[in-house]
């Protein structure tokens, strides 16, 4: 047994690392599927309505703008109501204010299907958004009570991995839903939305119950293992403090340039987020499905409702084509930046590629469309991969209640770009097509690649491999299988 230099005592036993990674990888499995299947409700409820679309345009006669108007809306709740429900997550616990937004946001998913005019459709997306903001902001800030910064940027990967999943199983089912077109004198985008609300609806209230609210009551954990877990993160938290002690309020970040620079980066990232999200069926649609790539386009016809039914079937199962290489690369990058202990390169390469490839779209395109649609793909990976490595930079020099609003100032900045990115594009679609988007699109993450690379703050340049801008020494001891069988045992003992 040995005394770190911060006078802590540090167990040297051979098998101490594979006791510490197994803890993690426990919480990983107890944390990680409860909020990643949050998120793939929430990204399903919140872009079902680019497939139910392909019906509903006509239904309520709306433009190509008008419908990326509506898409944006939802941005505007969203970031209106960031810091007031980050606040609160922090009084009352996720599980019980992740299960009652999730609750709500099903019931207004599923309220959409009632809709008759584009008023109607502006109003009931602004909503969506208001009960939404909490989501990942919340998801973030739960996750940080377990782990790391860089194992927090892994996780939140893990979870915001479901953005694509959400369209890789989302596809399919909406196609599904879409068929019952007619069936008790309903459309089929109203059962689609109907159908999928109630599900997010019920969810919300099973997660109430079987989502950890902190390390110490982690039921999936042995008590000797909670013990370790939360007095890691409280050391951790300890050390913070001291090194900067007014972080931790929840005005501080508020005035932290660091803050403001990454929630811009963030919401260029958004605008090609929800960009590609909100059109990428049109995209499909203009490419393969009688549509107009370069130019306005042209309106269908169809022989009978099934036969639109088909149309828009055929639409959104070649649309989750794209989303498998999203997720994976998500993935392989958050999995790299923690490996490495890098975020700068893992976050700033993806942009650059993506931001060449969108540029070099609309020539390829006029030889071979498939190989335009490839370049898309490639371009969308790179538009996703950076948000794990970027999720988890706020956590170095952010804490407490601090956190929770410096992570909504980040959210609901990110959130101006998500309500630009599918107006922006509606409104150049409706003049001249998607080669101007493309264009748009390549230039601003020509941009973001550069401003990532250049962000180097000189307080987090010592920052040590756990991400966390403390030194190692502050860490809790690790437990040795010994330590652990030992405190299990007496944990027993006196249950019974």
């Amino acid at each position: 047994m040995a005394t770190s230099k911060g006078g802590e005592m540090a167990l040297d036993m051979p098998d101490q690392q594979m006791d510490t990674h197994r803890i993690i990888r426990k919480a990983y499995v107890g944390i990680i599927p409860f909020l990643f299947l949050t998120t793939t409700l929430t990204y399903i409820d919140r872009s079902n309505v680019s497939f139910a679309s392909l019906q509903f345009k006509s239904d309520l006669g709306l433009s190509a703008e008008q419908y990326g108007l509506g898409a944006g809306i939802f941005y505007i709740g969203y970031a209106v109501f960031q810091i007031p429900s980050n606040l609160v997550i922090t009084r009352v616990g996720a599980p019980l204010w992740l299960g009652m937004l999730i609750f709500a946001w099903g019931i207004v998913s599923a309220c959409t299907s009632t809709m008759k005019t584009k008023e109607q459709y502006y109003a009931v997306r602004f909503l969506l958004g208001v009960f939404e903001a909490g989501c990942f902001p919340g998801s973030w800030w739960h996750l940080q009570l377990f782990f790391t910064s860089l194992e927090v940027g892994f996780a939140y990967a893990a979870v915001a991995s479901s953005t694509a999943l959400s369209n890789v199983i989302g596809a399919p089912i909406a196609a599904g839903i879409l068929f019952m077109d007619g069936v008790g004198g309903l459309r089929g985008w109203q059962w689609l939305f109907i159908l999928e609300g109630c599900i997010t609806a019920i969810y919300g209230i099973i997660l109430k119950f079987v989502l950890a609210p902190k390390p110490s009551s982690a039921y999936f954990l042995k008590p000797s293992e909670r013990t370790w877990l939360a007095a890691r993160q409280d050391r951790l938290q300890a050390a913070f403090n001291s090194k900067h002690s007014r972080q931790g309020n929840w005005w501080a970040s508020i005035p932290d340039w660091k803050i403001w620079y990454l929630s811009v980066c963030y919401a260029i990232l958004q605008f090609g987020i929800t960009a590609v999200v909100y059109f990428n069926p049109f995209i499909v649609e203009a490419l393969f499905f009688g549509g107009n790539f370069s130019g306005k386009a042209p309106k269908l016809h169809f022989a009978d409702a099934h036969d639109q039914a088909w149309h828009t079937a055929k639409i959104a199962l070649f649309s989750t084509v794209l989303w498998v290489p999203v997720g994976a690369g998500m993935i392989f990058v958050s999995w790299s930046a923690k490996h490495f202990g890098e975020r700068n390169w893992h976050s700033s390469i993806p942009s650059l590629i993506a931001g060449i490839c969108f540029l070099v779209v609309p020539t390829t395109i006029k030889h071979s469309p498939a190989g335009g649609y490839v370049l898309i793909i490639i371009a969308a990976t790179g538009v996703w991969a950076p948000h794990g490595p970027m999720w988890s930079w706020p956590k170095t020099f952010l804490h407490g209640q601090g956190a929770a609003v410096g992570i909504a100032i980040f959210n609901s900045v990110g959130a101006i770009g998500g309500f630009c990115g599918p107006y922006v594009v509606g409104a150049l679609v409706d003049r001249g097509g998607y080669v101007k988007c493309m264009q748009t699109l390549g230039g601003l993450f020509l941009i973001l690649g550069v401003a990532i690379a250049l962000y180097r703050p000189k307080d987090l340049e010592s920052e040590n491999v756990a991400g966390d801008g403390v030194s190692r020494e502050p860490d809790a001891p690790r437990p040795d299988s010994v330590e652990l069988a030992k405190a299990d045992n007496e944990s027993q003992a006196k249950t019974v």
